[in-house]
Parts: structure tokens; C-alpha cells; sequence
């Protein structure tokens, strides 16, 4: 496989973290654009999705679905995203800058593949997994991991204007929840190095470094790249 643009970028990390702050910082340079996935509202997307979404039902329709939850139609558009965004990305790469994503594959991964329905872990969806982990190390060229210490997470999530379901939850609870989420996004990081080891990940603890400074190291990092 050939290595992947480094001008593809995702921001993860857990709630509060400050990918958002950091995705609008880095926006202001001319050369980057903040990408967003397929928006399934938008009457222009449709061939999109009815693409996508007729290329994935073979996979999720050899699955027994009877030993768990249902999949949601959010997760059934995002398995959609999944399969197609690539090569929309491939093609918005034409103009040259660094494209940026907030909620990028890491995120969707893991929301469907680690908390979607259970029988979307079975071995028989494993096919449909390996093919769209495969897309994604192809394309992805770099990830920014930020995160906090607990307290500060804890914090700034309550603090927000922005909702969130631990919003209002004991802190025990919240940060059995980051936790969970800090696992997931590892594991889904590990299975798309091990389709391309060469991804860059860089590692940032915004409870230490400013944004500011973390978007200076970063436009040194994509000039470079």
C-alpha cells in the first residue's frame, strides 16, 4: 500500500479535550480546510448514500442480527460515510491544503465498531471491518491525539454551553466513561496502523500546552510533511 497524504488529518481525543478549539485555531491558516463528512440532510448527497448504503447492506444483512440492538439509521449512515468518504477526500486533496477533520474515521469507527450493536463485532461482519479499516489506512495520514488529566476534563465539560450525556453525571462516572472511550480510540488507532505503520500520531496533553502552541508545532509539523 502506498503510503497516504499526511494532509489528511483527524483530531481525536475524549470530551473536553479541545479538538474543536484546536480545529478552528488551525483553520485560520489559508492553506488548511476543516473537512466534515457527508451531511445525509443535504438533498445533493443522496447518490452518495444510496451509493454507499447499497455497497454495505450485503455485509450487515449476513449478520444475526436478532442477538442485540437494532442499528440505528445514525449508524447506518455513518457505516455509509465510512465506505465512501475516502475518495471524496482523495479528490478535495486537489486543492493543495492540509485538510483537517474533527469528526474524522476514528471517531465513526468507534462509535459503530466499538459501541454500536453487538453482532457488528461478530466474525461474520469482519469482512465488512477489514475492507473499511483498509480505505481509512490508505487515506489517513496523520492523527492528533489530545487529552487532560481527568479533573480537567471533568471541568470543562460541565463548564460548556455545549451538552453532552456525562454532563450531569457523578464524577466516578465520568471518568469511568473516559476511560472507556481513551480504550476505544486506541484500538481502533492500532488496527489502522496495522494496515499502515507508518501513520503519524502525535500526542498532545492540553491540560500542559496552550492551543496556541500546539497549533504552532503542528503548521511547523504539515509544512514539513
Amino acid at each position: 500500500m502506498n503510503k497516504p497524504a499526511a494532509r489528511i488529518v483527524e483530531i481525536v481525543g475524549p470530551a473536553g479535550a479541545g479538538k474543536t478549539t484546536l480545529s478552528h485555531a488551525l483553520s485560520r491558516c489559508k492553506d488548511i480546510y476543516l473537512g466534515s463528512f457527508p451531511d445525509i440532510r443535504k438533498i445533493s448527497n443522496i447518490p452518495f448514500f444510496f451509493w454507499n448504503c447499497l455497497q454495505i447492506s450485503p455485509a450487515l444483512l449476513s449478520c444475526p442480527r436478532r442477538i442485540s440492538r437494532k442499528l440505528t439509521r445514525r449508524e447506518f449512515a455513518w457505516l455509509s460515510i465510512l465506505h465512501g468518504w475516502p475518495a471524496l477526500l482523495q479528490k478535495e486533496l486537489k486543492n493543495n491544503k492540509t485538510i483537517i477533520l474533527d469528526q474524522g474515521p476514528v471517531y465513526l469507527l468507534t462509535e459503530t465498531g466499538r459501541f454500536g450493536p453487538e453482532y457488528l463485532r461478530r466474525k461474520k461482519a469482519e469482512n465488512m471491518w477489514a475492507d473499511l479499516y483498509s480505505r481509512w489506512s490508505g487515506t489517513l495520514g496523520m492523527i492528533i491525539w489530545l487529552d487532560a488529566g481527568d479533573t480537567d476534563l471533568l471541568k470543562r465539560i460541565r463548564s460548556r454551553d455545549k451538552g453532552h450525556v456525562v454532563k450531569n453525571e457523578s464524577a466516578d462516572t465520568t471518568f469511568e466513561f473516559l476511560a472507556e472511550y481513551r480504550k476505544a480510540y486506541e484500538q481502533v488507532i492500532s488496527s489502522l496502523m496495522a494496515g499502515q505503520p507508518e501513520l503519524k500520531i502525535l500526542r498532545f496533553d492540553t491540560s500542559k500546552t496552550s492551543t496556541e502552541e500546539i497549533a504552532n508545532q503542528l503548521l511547523s509539523e504539515f509544512k514539513s510533511a
